[in-house]
């Protein structure tokens, strides 16, 4: 039950960000992009953080990931595609989630920490179905909003489902015969 109260945490926390972004028209700078990037994923190590039972050794979990997703993002955005919704986008995603999944199951999990290999397929997994679950919503999300203006609970709905599926790829117990240690 937490898991599913964390993720409408970060979900009402992303919204009210973007509520925030858009109603005081914010322009998109490296400095709001990375301010914006670490306060929802602090909020997304505290989720991580609660379910371990460490609540606050999480949060600079997920500043860190949103942070370094940020940076990704703005290094290919310099480097190799400089289009705002190009493939920046995706690859940064990924980065967040590995960065997630390196830190949860190795800092947050100690003194148990999780295998590499466990580290390695829930950092891609979570990536995966949650970058697809997020490509289903973006234009929800970050597209034009209708002559009537943005819908939030539409917004709140759309982050719902872009954050739960690699959420709760990270805190899903462990299967029976998964070697955690190294």
């Amino acid at each position: 039950m937490r898991i599913v109260i964390g993720i409408l945490g970060v979900a009402l926390v992303a919204t009210l960000l973007d509520y925030g972004w858009y109603t005081s028209q914010l322009r998109h700078t490296m400095t709001t992009g990375i301010g914006y990037g670490a306060a929802l994923l602090t909020v997304v190590g505290a989720v991580l953080g609660l379910h371990a039972g460490r609540l606050v050794r999480g949060l600079p979990i997920g500043t860190l990931a949103g942070v370094g997703g940020a940076l990704v993002y703005y290094l290919l955005i310099a480097l190799v595609d400089g289009r705002a919704y190009g493939s920046a986008i995706p690859a940064s995603w990924v980065a967040l989630w590995l960065i997630l999944s390196v830190l949860n199951g190795r800092w947050l999990r100690a003194p148990e920490p999780w295998s590499w290999r466990v580290i390695g397929t829930r950092g891609v997994l979570a990536a995966v179905l949650s970058g697809a679950a997020f490509f289903l919503v973006m234009n929800t999300l970050w597209g034009r909003p209708p002559a009537t203006g943005r819908n939030y609970v539409l917004q709140f709905g759309a982050w719902v489902v872009a954050w739960a599926p690699g959420l709760l790829v990270l805190t899903l117990s462990r299967s029976p015969g998964v070697r955690q240690r190294t």
